[in-house]
């Protein structure tokens, strides 16, 4: 009788696959930092938009106690508005927003195991998880002011109205209607509202200001070099300083090692004329500079004399 060899699958080794994944991702963590950058910086000017939307709404509203009451016919719809650009920016679980991606970024880059050993990467972790859930309550309380103010109950009358009951106080007129205080519900949900908006703007400062401070740690990241070189009008936005004022920070008084970095990097992918404007600008800083004199004149030669394919200088 023939015996049939039936053969199982291995137990897959979950350890094992999560060491190769944490390998992978080492590997690669000069492009997640850069990433980070780039999408909290676009993230902050998403910021700043539902800010001023916000900023309408208040002045648009009338102020009572000192705080944004938003119940007027303008602020119903600019916190309609807000509630839009909340949505985009948090998202949800199956389809996540900026936010929540940055959230599960700041994990990976700066994991809870390394806490000890760097500090002001667990503070960039905390102040961005904060960012998430503060923006997760004011997500919800913008959307109770959006469904239950006093233009959400206006709008309920006006449409029980055209469909036939002209009694109002039988609109609302169930034993919860009248136990509770929906104008003063309302205010204080209001006052929530400015609270954490005003909360969000403290946290993505507070971002701001430990990734500004802790630029000397990334001085080896040429991605984020470059990052820095191609976007320094937002640098100079966000961070309100020069790019050399950056550099200077971010290799020990030498701004102009900053842009060779960047020079080097242009170089090696053959962006010549790139890497060239990169190392006259760090001669501009610093005229001695070895590494910017040598590579300027052997850039300017080769740009000469292959001109018409790579353009002028």
């Amino acid at each position: 009788m023939n015996m049939v060899s039936i053969s199982y699958p291995h137990k897959r080794n979950t350890h094992l696959d999560h060491h190769r994944c944490g390998d992978w991702f080492e590997q690669r963590r000069d492009f997640f930092i850069r990433q980070f950058f780039a999408d909290f910086f676009i993230l902050t000017y998403s910021f700043q938009e539902l800010y001023q939307a916000y900023c309408d709404c208040r002045g648009s509203g009338s102020e009572i106690g000192g705080g944004c009451c938003l119940l007027s016919e303008e602020g119903h719809a600019a916190h309609c508005k807000i509630l839009e650009q909340l949505n985009v920016m948090v998202g949800a679980e199956m389809e996540k927003g900026p936010i929540w991606h940055l959230k599960e970024l700041c994990h990976r880059v700066w994991p809870e195991e390394d806490r000890e050993g760097n500090l002001e990467g667990s503070l960039v972790d905390w102040f961005m998880g904060s960012i998430f859930h503060e923006a997760m309550r004011l997500r919800e309380d913008v959307y109770i002011l959006n469904s239950y103010d006093a233009a959400a109950f206006k709008k309920t009358e006006s449409e029980a109205v055209r469909n036939g009951c002209f009694d109002r106080w039988k609109i609302f007129a169930s034993p919860l209607s009248r136990i509770m205080d929906k104008k003063e519900l309302i205010k204080r949900i209001s006052f929530d509202v400015r609270r954490q908006m005003e909360q969000l703007a403290f946290l993505f400062g507070q971002t701001h200001n430990i990734l500004r401070t802790t630029l000397s740690d990334f001085s080896e990241n040429i991605l984020l070099v470059r990052f820095f070189v191609e976007q320094e009008d937002q640098v100079q936005d966000l961070w309100g300083e020069e790019l050399v004022s950056v550099f200077d920070d971010m290799f020990s008084g030498a701004p102009e090692q900053g842009f060779c970095a960047a020079g080097r990097s242009y170089m090696s992918g053959q962006w010549y004329t790139r890497a060239l404007l990169m190392y006259r600008r760090a001669l501009e800083l610093e005229c001695g500079c070895g590494e910017a004199m040598e590579k300027a004149h052997e850039l300017e030669m080769l740009i000469q004399e292959n001109s018409k394919f790579l353009g002028a200088a």
